[in-house]
């Protein structure tokens, strides 16, 4: 499609085409990523995205294997870097920035925010940006343990990683002596300033092949589209507030949660008030507001708009507060680590409020949250190995169609395969399987859990960090479906007994003990016949 040359108009169809080239060119940065990086979170999970963005830091492409909520978060990292520590004159090519404030960046220390500059015949015209969910940062093991913030490990100030190509060795040098398995954590981040470095080659190529100089006013138009795209479609919703409350487990022992959710429609706005949910937790489940937002925005707009690539101006029309303070605004010190449960879980109070506004729209609730297991030791020639598991319960039913069996939802993180698991850690998979019987009833009945257990076959033993949900809580039906049945985690030790281990925290598996998990199925939807 040859182009007017600097054209800065583009009708549909050359919108439609240029825009899904912006797509394949962060799917391409996605693929190098995938291929570069050292650690399985990224490798095989695909925690990660890479968001390519105009001069003024809003988004207009995400690649389409990703974290949906990294797509919300980056934006606010970017105007971010742009409003208060890196003006737009003081960026150069070859420059890149590095950051893992979680209050700027994704929520949380592991997540780490590389973001590059794009320039073309010496003018800045736009930037891309990619998070990836670090092997390790240091502190205590990744996960929901932590007493405050300070323990989660080493905070990276928005600092140059390069500056005009040549590497800031300080920084490579002070995170490398601060993480376990630095190997991996060290080879990640540089696949991500590689990733970034594929996108801008492939930007380039398209600008040059049409002529255009710029991305801005292509950017506008793309983003106008989206914008208008979801306008529309929650214009069709009858104006309303609606309000929905949820519990959930908290620390699974003594310390539950609560969200109350206010949904307001009008006309084409959805506002999102989370005033009366939980103060700040004691463990590391907290979550900031630029995150909230993230998995607050995303659900609506699988309800309103999901045929429509992810943008800026899908999310214009969504506005989300939470209080100061409370387990969805949370402030210092308060702990961050496994904010990635409480995220996970916020559609369950988005959906239960639209299902009074747009019942035919939504889907009942998912079995838990996304688990995630992580492990860390040594193995038998002494090297050491940082290993993540996620883990899915069954999906929601909806109109239409029945929950689908361990698959995550909102995050799209993947499973590690079996043998990359046992390849990297001393372990072996007992089992595997799905829980007949675990998904809610109903005319659309929910997914199944699985049971998934693995023994420590080494001579030492592993340290490991769980995050589960639903163990004390089941996922609800929506419309007469029933509620799927909730989740086990437990230790099952050499001489076959059983013992307890935190359903969110610490523990060791010594050699010979096999940590079994029954994840919990989805809830139904309507009534079965």
């Amino acid at each position: 499609m040859a182009l007017q040359k600097n054209k800065i108009s583009f009708n549909a169809i050359e919108l439609s085409v240029l825009w899904s080239r912006l797509i394949s060119l962060v799917d391409e940065a996605g693929t190098t990523l995938q291929r570069t990086a050292f650690s399985s979170v990224t490798r095989e999970s695909a925690d990660f995205a890479v968001v390519l963005m105009d001069t003024r830091g809003q988004s207009l492409a995400q690649s389409s294997v990703s974290v949906p909520s990294f797509l919300g978060v980056m934006p606010f990292l970017v105007k971010a870097l742009i409003k208060d520590f890196f003006p737009l004159k003081e960026w150069k090519p070859g420059d890149v920035v590095i950051t893992n404030d979680p209050w700027l960046c994704a929520g949380h220390k592991p997540d780490i925010g590389i973001v590059t500059p794009i320039f073309r015949k010496n003018k800045l015209i736009g930037f891309i940006g990619c998070i990836a969910h670090s092997p390790d940062i240091g502190g205590t093991l990744w996960g929901a343990g932590a007493k405050d913030y300070y323990e989660e490990g080493l905070y990276i100030p928005p600092m140059k990683l390069f500056s005009e190509g040549k590497r800031n060795e300080t920084i490579f040098s002070l995170i490398a002596s601060n993480v376990r398995a630095s190997r991996q954590t060290m080879g990640d981040i540089l696949a991500q300033v590689a990733a970034n470095d594929q996108g801008i080659r492939s930007l380039h190529r398209m600008l040059d092949e049409n002529s255009i100089d710029t991305i801005d006013e292509l950017g506008k138009q793309i983003i106008q589209a989206s914008e208008k795209a979801m306008r529309d479609a929650i214009l069709k919703a009858p104006d309303g507030v609606y309000t929905a409350e949820y519990e959930a487990d908290g620390d699974g022992l003594k310390e539950p949660v609560k969200f109350v959710c206010t949904l307001t429609i009008r006309k084409d706005e959805i506002e999102v008030d989370y005033t009366g949910t939980s103060p700040a937790h004691s463990l590391a489940i907290n979550a900031v507001l630029n995150y909230v937002f993230a998995y607050t925005a995303y659900p609506i707009k699988c309800v309103f708009s999901p045929e429509v690539p992810n943008n800026e101006g899908s999310f214009r029309p969504i506005k989300v507060w939470a209080p100061v303070g409370s387990l969805l605004n949370a402030q210092k010190p308060s702990p961050l680590g496994a904010r990635n449960v409480t995220g996970n879980l916020l559609h369950g109070p988005v959906m239960k409020a639209l299902a009074q506004a747009v019942p035919d729209q939504v889907q009942a609730d998912c079995g838990a949250a996304v688990w995630v297991m992580v492990l860390s030791g040594k193995r038998a020639d002494g090297s050491e190995f940082v290993e993540y598991l996620f883990l899915a319960g069954g999906y929601g039913g909806r109109k239409g169609m029945a929950g689908a069996p361990t698959l995550c939802y909102p995050t799209n993180v993947a499973n590690v395969p079996i043998e990359v698991f046992e390849n990297d850690a001393p372990v072996l998979v007992t089992e595997k399987s799905l829980l007949k019987g675990s998904g809610g009833k109903g005319k659309y009945p929910g997914g199944e859990g699985q049971r998934f257990s693995y023994r420590n076959i080494g001579n030492t033993p592993i340290q490991i960090s769980n995050v589960t949900e639903k163990i004390n809580h089941q996922a609800y039906g929506l419309l007469g479906g029933e509620s799927g049945k909730s989740g086990k985690v437990f230790v099952k030790m050499a001489n076959g007994k059983k013992r307890h281990t935190p359903p969110k925290g610490h523990d060791k598996l010594l050699p010979g003990e096999e940590l079994v998990m029954e994840l919990p199925g989805g809830g139904g939807y309507g009534q079965a016949k």
